[in-house]
């Protein structure tokens, strides 16, 4: 729309007083038309989105990781919904993990962190740092304890005394914890040593460890020769598995509700295709681009669907293991404060992100103990 303009040329009257101030009201009125014409979104943007990811590829060092959170990243999704919007999508993987995310936020320098296990999200909303959870990254993961590949050691009785690794404030240390509880000890029964993840592969190798805490990873230090696992929490995933979630700090989701749904919406439909039997082995090639072998996701998942791990949902299973997450962390004295969990999921987002992409349904929805209450469409 077309602003009008005032015709400077015509004469002014000098006998006239209210001209001058009938003049002065029009060109102010006019100032403020051509304000009005400029689409008020388009100086609420911000010229960059922060997410923050919680670890680094297998080497050690690559900006990659696995996931829907790997897959959104890989593909450039997020770059191509905002790019109309002349908006920058700025990925920072973490190879300090959870507590070096968690310094970033408190720094303010991250907007969103995408894949945070469930012990270090807790520690930085008991801290106060004000975040909002929108999705589930991540649940159900199996956890493997690998010991040298000529150890003696058969059970997690055998290494009571023991050195272990685990990467300490991340959720495999809550995961650890859980598993020492399942067989009556804590970490004061073993001697646990701080070691990121690929520290931790390499002192396997060289036997500086006795002992180690793995995801899928554990699969090749068994396939090289160097590793052997002595335990896994298949059968007790629901009661040991940590979480990941995608959360937003609260400043950001309430400046920017509707690029929140954006992201939401994008990071939702690449779930389900994450979430996609059909697509199993396009979904492990391309995990697999974080250098860790095609093989280990195989042998993983080989006893469960994708979309039991991968589901986004805030179903019961998944709130309530942030209240378990709370009282084990205090439990386990890896956390002295405590907050209101329930309080912390923003599920509009999500609910919008589903019925947008018709996906309400689609994933299984789970009870408390993991049990499914409500089937969904996918397997």
């Amino acid at each position: 729309m077309r602003t009008p303009v005032a015709n400077l040329a015509q004469p002014v009257h000098p006998n006239s007083i209210g001209e001058p101030m009938r003049l002065l009201t029009f060109l102010l009125a006019a100032a403020i038309g051509i304000a009005t014409t400029i689409p008020s979104h388009a100086a609420d943007r911000p010229t960059v989105i922060r997410i923050g990811v919680p670890g680094v590829g297998f080497d050690g060092s690559s900006p990659r990781t696995t996931g829907t959170t790997g897959t959104v990243a890989g593909k450039g999704l997020l770059e191509k919904e905002f790019a109309a919007d002349g908006i920058e999508v700025q990925w920072t993987f973490f190879k300090g993990a959870g507590p070096a995310l968690n310094e970033s936020l408190a720094n303010g320098l991250l907007d969103f962190a995408a894949g945070l296990g469930d012990l270090p999200a807790v520690i930085h909303r008991a801290s106060g740092l004000k975040t909002q959870i929108l999705l589930a990254t991540g649940r159900l993961g199996v956890y493997y304890i690998v010991v040298p590949s000529d150890s003696r050691a058969k059970t997690i009785h055998d290494l009571k005394g023991k050195r272990i690794s685990v990467f300490k404030g991340t959720a495999t240390q809550l995961g650890l914890n859980r598993i020492f509880a399942l067989h009556g000890y804590t970490e004061k029964d073993f001697k646990v040593l701080n070691f990121d993840t690929a520290t931790s592969r390499g002192a396997i190798a060289t036997r500086d460890i006795d002992g180690y805490i793995a995801a899928s990873d554990a699969f090749a230090l068994r396939d090289r020769g160097v590793g052997r696992i002595i335990y896994s929490s298949q059968e007790k995933a629901a009661e040991t598995a940590s979480t990941g979630a995608l959360l937003v700090t609260e400043a950001f989701e309430a400046k920017y509700p509707d690029l929140v749904q954006r992201l939401v919406n994008v990071w939702v439909k690449e779930a389900a295709w994450n979430s996609d039997e059909s697509q199993r082995i396009e979904i492990f090639k391309a995990w697999s681009r974080t250098g860790q072998p095609f093989s280990t996701f195989k042998e993983d998942y080989n006893v469960d669907t994708l979309s039991r791990r991968l589901s986004p949902l805030i179903d019961e299973y998944f709130v309530d293991h942030y209240r378990q997450a709370r009282e084990q962390a205090i439990e386990f004295k890896l956390l002295r404060n405590t907050f209101d969990v329930d309080s912390w999921f923003n599920r509009k987002y999500l609910d919008e992100a589903l019925k947008v992409n018709n996906l309400v349904g689609y994933w299984s929805e789970l009870d408390a103990k993991g049990a499914i209450v409500k089937v969904g469409r996918t397997k």
